[in-house]
């Protein structure tokens, strides 16, 4: 890699599901266990419900334990990729252009016309999503580049090796 040409360069527009994609990666984590901690509560408390026998106050477990479920999958299948679709179109991310360019010792972003440079110890964390990568700086900036943006494997390879740690 050289300071004057970079290694890798790659531009891009997001579609609707690289951008859910890439905010599931930035919200969730890289651990899928993660995004299931919250429904295996819920299914606890209505486990606890039964054990503690639905003919007395254990009723009120397994009701509470359905309603906070039955919430929780209105929320992530519902209204989140409601609202995220919303305003994806509401803002138009989809039509602005995007792109990172690697160098030897930094890499640069480029977004809504502006460019922001970045050293790679500033990244906090890389993750791979079925789609996209996302990258998150420390100074909590998240990039994610979808993988149909490079054009040869060789490309997709060194990118992956310069944010894996």
């Amino acid at each position: 890699m050289s300071e004057t040409k970079p290694a890798v360069s790659v531009r891009y527009f997001l579609n609707l599901e690289e951008s859910q994609d890439g905010f599931a990666l930035a919200t969730f984590g890289k651990k899928q266990i993660s995004r299931f901690i919250t429904p295996f509560v819920s299914i606890g408390i209505i486990i606890w419900g039964f054990y503690l026998g639905f003919n007395g106050v254990g009723r009120y477990y397994v009701a509470l334990g359905a309603f906070f479920l039955i919430l929780q999958l209105i929320m992530r299948y519902w209204f989140l990729p409601m609202m995220f679709k919303r305003q994806f179109v509401k803002y138009q991310l989809g039509k602005s252009e995007q792109g990172i360019e690697l160098f030897q010792d930094h890499a640069e972003i480029y977004a809504n016309g502006r460019k922001q440079m970045f050293n790679y110890s500033d990244v906090q964390k890389f993750a791979t999503g079925k789609l996209t990568y996302m990258i998150e700086l420390k100074n909590r900036t998240v990039v994610v580049v979808p993988k149909r943006a490079f054009e040869h494997s060789a490309e997709q390879t060194v990118f992956e090796n310069t944010f894996k740690k």
